[in-house]
């Protein structure tokens, strides 16, 4: 951090506090027992990162000490605070802090296991600070419902545990969780084929922007090995249009394209023939002549 960005404050503080003779009175004094009996004294190194916002650097000083827990590297934080008014939010803004050094440890050691941080704040203002340093506080009434949300394991719903038949049972979280569990599979149709009674529930609830975005979704991130009968199945929903359709055409057409598949788009335009669609049409979808499908349409029959 370059020296034209601290405060007197900052500079005064850093001086002092990285002075080993201050570090180990400051520490040897405030810290509980329990974490002194753990922390490894002559371990403790200053650290050169500040982890405060430039827009309170003129309020807030900040230092990290690297250190060793029972062996195990972490972090003594030191917070300085030396606003004219205290801040109630002050316990809020340490955990941003601390999550930012853990993050930062992460980064520069590539370890999956997170640092133990023990905070402290020295407190300057012109008045006695009033506020709790207990974080779920800032909760108010619902401190008891935060801390039991926040502090156990997190809620998580496995889908490759679930079955099928499971998620079947709801409709419309159902159809979600049905096509992100099935989204990677080889080939998604013969999955998707099994999922259009589903559709036809959604159908019959004139959901039709959630089948629009389930079968954009199919398209756009599924592996769908026959193309042509894809068309055909999305056929059978009602709610699906003929523009619909065609805009899906189109984009098989153009992976075709892109692949250099030319019998991609043969095969689209053969299957839309079935389906009654205009040759005008089926010309704009997959770049074939009218005059060519005109030949293609007298082999359907």
């Amino acid at each position: 951090m370059p020296k034209s960005r601290l405060s007197p404050h900052d500079r005064f503080v850093r001086s002092l506090m990285t002075n080993p003779r201050v570090i180990r009175e400051f520490f040897d004094h405030h810290l509980p027992d329990k974490i002194k009996e753990i922390l490894d004294f002559s371990s403790i190194e200053p650290q050169k990162e500040s982890f405060v916002e430039d827009s309170l650097r003129l309020q807030i000083a900040d230092l990290l000490y690297a250190v060793r827990f029972n062996g195990n590297p972490g972090f003594l934080y030191v917070l300085l605070e030396h606003a004219s008014t205290p801040q109630e939010m002050l316990p809020f803004r340490m955990l941003k802090y601390m999550t930012k050094i853990m993050d930062s440890h992460l980064q520069k050691t590539g370890s999956k296991q997170l640092p133990l941080i023990y905070p402290c704040i020295i407190y300057t203002g012109e008045k006695p600070y009033k506020y709790s340093m207990d974080f779920f506080d800032l909760f108010r009434e619902q401190k008891d419902l935060a801390k039991e949300m926040m502090t156990s394991p997190y809620h998580l719903i496995d889908l490759t545990q679930v079955s099928d038949e499971v998620l079947r049972q709801y409709q419309f979280f159902g159809a979600m969780a049905l096509l992100a569990k099935h989204i990677h599979d080889p080939d998604i149709l013969p999955f998707f084929k099994s999922f259009l009674d589903i559709l036809r529930k959604l159908e019959s609830q004139n959901e039709v922007s959630y089948i629009y975005t389930i079968i954009s979704y199919v398209v756009e991130a599924g592996e769908v090995s026959d193309k042509a009968e894809f068309l055909q199945t999305i056929k059978r929903l009602e709610s699906v249009s003929e523009e619909k359709i065609m805009t899906i055409a189109e984009q098989f057409r153009q992976e075709g394209k892109i692949e250099g598949k030319i019998e991609t788009s043969h095969a689209i335009a053969f299957n839309l023939m079935k389906l009654g669609i205009h040759l005008e049409q089926i010309s704009k979808a997959t770049s074939i002549s009218v005059t060519e499908l005109q030949d293609m349409k007298k082999k359907i029959h």
